[in-house]
């Protein structure tokens, strides 16, 4: 009898230890939907359906891609340093945002109060709450899912979330009169490529200020 219960005992510990995954590195992979106005759906081919993001540590970096063109950035959380990395066919570009210029983005993008609700259900794998959006300045409402039965770094695609009620798993939202729908589609926790949080060679650096100003022709 002994045994048998230090067996069981035994045959806990290990189904405990198994169950328990390291959630400080990994792969998050999103799909990305858009609502387009009429006068806009001839670009939807130019717009990425897919997102991914590695994290490990206090650093993430969220990739997409489309066609020719990707907008990769990279964050560490400790530093407050954030990089975006700009590639098309002909053009390479990165611009640094320290933490003032990163206040000044976020300034720019939509602010909500966040309302949970009694919804439920289960998104990759995990159970996620259902939380309504009010936009704090338009009174829009929207919706995210967030779970916490996992804990992960928030990345730059969760900028507008409040990632204290838990990790989004779906929000929908409006961007530049764009509504898009971001889910995630699923998250492993293995090992991220070397090198992954790295600036490839061959881009040329911009402020904040010059890229602005030569993506809106000031």
């Amino acid at each position: 009898m002994k045994r048998t219960i230090s067996g069981l005992f035994a045959g806990l510990i290990l189904l405990c230890a198994c169950g328990h995954k390291k959630t400080d590195e990994g792969t998050i992979t999103y799909s990305v939907e858009y609502e387009l106005p009429d006068s806009l759906k001839q670009y939807a081919s130019y717009l990425p359906k897919q997102a991914i993001v590695y994290f490990k540590g206090d650093s993430t970096i969220s990739i997409q891609e489309a066609s020719e063109e990707s907008t990769s950035v990279i964050t560490h959380a400790n530093t407050h340093f954030m990089r975006a990395l700009l590639k098309s066919a002909t053009k390479h570009y990165a611009v640094d945002y320290d933490k003032a210029a990163q206040a000044e983005e976020v300034a720019t993008m939509p602010s909500y109060t966040f309302t949970k609700t009694a919804d439920a259900k289960t998104i990759a794998g995990y159970h996620a709450a259902k939380y309504t959006l009010k936009d704090k300045a338009t009174g829009e409402n929207a919706e995210a899912w967030f779970t916490k039965d996992v804990s992960i770094i928030p990345n730059s695609l969760t900028t507008s979330m409040d990632t204290t009620l838990g990790v989004p798993l779906a929000f929908t939202i409006k961007q530049n009169g764009i509504i898009v729908k971001t889910t995630v589609k699923e998250i492993k926790f293995d090992p991220v490529p070397a090198g992954v949080f790295l600036t490839p060679k061959g881009y040329e650096f911009l402020t904040p200020q010059q890229f602005r100003e030569m993506t809106t022709g000031n």
